[in-house]
């Protein structure tokens, strides 16, 4: 596999959003002040955003002649999918995580925006 292939990417990026939101809360940095802008919330819907773009664009390289909406409306909710997961094995995993609903829908607005990005510029 190529290093500009964008399943490649997309692959490395959701490794990465796992190791982040499964390592053990007493590793992330508490700030004072994060709280009050909800950086948590757009850490998320960031991760969430490029990991839709990342999807999208793979779907799109896999299969070019097809349908590019069907394709990116996979891409979305494949990262969403992904994110409910995370959820899930958060509130099992335990470590000082807990599943969070609103973790899930800044998850869905990132992917939505990535993927509104992608249709736009494809």
């Amino acid at each position: 596999m190529k290093w500009r292939s964008p399943v490649l990417w997309a692959a490395l990026w959701a490794l990465g959003i796992l190791v982040l939101t499964l390592m053990p809360a007493s590793d992330v940095p508490a700030w004072p002040w994060a709280e009050r802008v909800q950086l948590d919330k757009w850490v998320h819907a960031f991760l969430f955003g490029v990991q839709g773009v990342l999807l999208g664009l793979a779907l799109i390289r896999m299969r070019p002649s097809g349908n590019r909406t069907g394709l990116l409306v996979l891409a979305t909710l494949l990262a969403i999918a992904y994110g409910g997961l995370i959820e899930v094995l958060q509130s099992l995993l335990g470590d000082g995580r807990t599943g969070d609903v609103m973790d899930l829908l800044a998850d869905a607005a990132g992917a939505l925006l990535g993927l509104a990005l992608v249709r736009r510029r494809t």
